[in-house]
């Protein structure tokens, strides 16, 4: 697993940390909320059967915090180019 960057988002308030890595199957976003006590989140990419893309947690069952973080870790890396 290859890191390619490493950043931080305010989130629901606080600073959270981003960290990007690239898998043989894609990437996937790690994040850290720090100093609250969530656990992390590992969130992804992911595509409906009708080619809709959606962010979703691995493990699954954090999917409405994934689509919320992902929105934010898209801009931030639309707004970084």
């Amino acid at each position: 697993m290859a890191l390619l960057q490493a950043f931080e988002i305010a989130y629901d308030g606080n600073q959270v940390g981003v960290s990007e890595h690239r898998l043989p199957s894609g990437r996937v976003f790690h994040i850290d909320f720090l100093q609250q006590s969530v656990k992390p989140l590992v969130i992804t990419v992911a595509e409906t059967d009708r080619g809709k893309k959606y962010w979703t947690s691995g493990p699954e069952g954090r999917q409405e915090e994934a689509g919320q973080v992902g929105k934010l870790v898209a801009n931030y890396r639309r707004s970084d180019r």
